[in-house]
């Protein structure tokens, strides 16, 4: 029974490292969507492992693999901060620029379209 634990949490961590692998391809690409099933695959997993590694449940793991795993989830950290940092300041840039004229303080157009059709004869 203890193997058997051992050998699964043995799995679940060899997929956490793929799914961590695949969060920081996710992050570098820049599909923002892709990153939501990525995130809700890596607590799914976090979730099996706390309760795979409940006191009395199985064998302590390797260590050096457990801080590998924690050392790429921080770089990602660290690169999501930056995409966040990245965002905020061009946010920020877009809020300081005068709004065009047709548009109003609140988003609303000032001009609302003609009901004609462009190109209709």
């Amino acid at each position: 029974m203890a193997a058997d634990g051992h050998a699964r949490l043995a799995t679940l961590l060899d997929d956490l490292k793929s799914v961590l692998e695949e969060e920081r391809r996710t992050l570098l690409s820049g599909i923002p969507a892709k990153l939501q099933i990525v995130t809700r695959r890596k607590l799914d997993l976090a979730d099996a492992i706390e309760q795979e590694t409940k006191p009395g449940t199985t064998a302590m793991t390797d260590l050096n693999q457990l801080r590998a795993l924690a050392r790429y989830n921080r770089e990602n950290s660290v690169i999501c901060g930056a995409i966040l940092r990245h965002m905020t300041g061009a946010l920020d840039q877009l809020r300081q620029r005068d709004l065009h004229r047709s548009y109003r303080e609140d988003g609303s157009e000032q001009n609302p379209p003609s009901g004609r059709l462009v190109g209709a004869a």
